[in-house]
């Protein structure tokens, strides 16, 4: 995944990969890009959207979980709404 350096083109990236499995290699991929990112409200927004579809596309209750630590920590209403939701439904 070259050319994805900054927060936009991972954001970018997040936006054109859907929650499928078929998918998943390519949002772990994102999920570590922006590991290495400094920690702020949108790194951790965009890590929350990043675990919560690999939640959608595994089922994985840790990716549901992380993405959900990660929704509260970037204190955005909307990510932590989808998280909440997922949450419920799991």
């Amino acid at each position: 995944m070259r050319g994805l350096s900054s927060l936009e083109d991972l954001a970018r990236a997040l936006k054109d990969t859907p929650g499928e499995a078929r998918f998943a290699e390519r949002l772990k991929e994102i999920a570590k890009l922006l590991h290495r990112k400094p920690s702020s409200p949108e790194r951790d927004a965009l890590l929350a959207l990043a675990y919560l579809r690999l939640y959608q596309a595994l089922r994985r209750e840790e990716d549901l979980l992380r993405g959900y630590s990660y929704a509260r920590t970037a204190r955005l209403e909307a990510v932590r709404n989808l998280a909440e939701k997922l949450l419920e439904g799991a």
